[in-house]
């Protein structure tokens, strides 16, 4: 199976090309504001690389988020527009979760934790012995200074929501957070299209119209409107 996967929910944005179980090209820019820039030279790397078209592609797979609004609609915008113009298939795997899969195999649950700004994180917590993560919290947005509840035992934490606010945590909770400098603390193209390739020959897809992002909070300018304000850290 041919698989393009798509990823630029957070500041590490990606294409991939996964074809039976092997990642043959991959492409990826930390600069979050030119994702939009980036998906189609990258797409285009892909394909080159592996001598093939959009149209020989068997299934499209796009991060779902939660992350960035925008980075979130540059690869749904451009794989929704795949799937539509070629009539295939499409997966949608969220941020959460392939970063909790990025960190298998574990012994201790794993929490994956994206900075969603105004001192929140978006958060999910997961078991991770089985083929795909499973949700044991989450996904959704929590203060900063509600995490010491929120995490009731020992974990392995990823994501740039630690580096963002791991200053600010009680020593209770430090003590119940591990970290491992060899995961990645976003989620990768390569991740999806692996998974996405797994969930393709089971069967479990989708077509264009069905997307729906995992967006959890309304956009800055919503909350603003709201007089959402920012929650303090101490």
């Amino acid at each position: 199976m041919k698989v393009l996967a798509l990823e630029t929910s957070t500041l590490v944005g990606g294409a991939a090309l996964i074809i039976d179980g092997k990642v043959v090209a991959e492409e990826t820019s930390l600069r979050q504001k030119t994702h939009s820039e980036n998906i189609n030279p990258f797409v285009d790397f892909c394909l080159a690389k592996a001598g093939l078209t959009l149209e020989d592609i068997d299934l499209f797979a796009i991060g779902q988020g939660p992350g960035s609004f925008t980075g979130i609609r540059v690869a749904a915008n451009a794989g929704k527009t795949f799937s539509y113009s070629y009539n295939k298939p499409l997966v949608t795997i969220d941020s959460l979760m392939l970063m909790a899969a990025q960190a298998k195999p574990q012994s201790k649950k794993v929490v994956s934790m994206i900075n969603a700004y105004k001192n929140m994180v978006y958060i999910g917590i997961f078991d991770v012995s089985g083929e795909e993560p499973t949700y044991l919290k989450g996904p959704e947005a929590i203060p900063v200074r509600n995490l010491k509840d929120y995490i009731q035992e020992d974990c392995v934490v990823v994501g740039d929501g630690w580096d963002a606010y791991q200053e600010y945590f009680p020593d209770e909770l430090r003590q119940k957070l591990h970290r491992q400098t060899d995961l990645p603390d976003h989620p990768l193209a390569k991740t999806l299209g692996l998974m996405a390739e797994a969930r393709g020959l089971k069967g479990l897809t989708l077509d264009w119209k069905s997307f729906i992002p995992l967006y959890i909070r309304a956009s800055e300018a919503e909350e603003t409107k709201k007089g959402i304000l920012i929650s303090p850290l101490k």
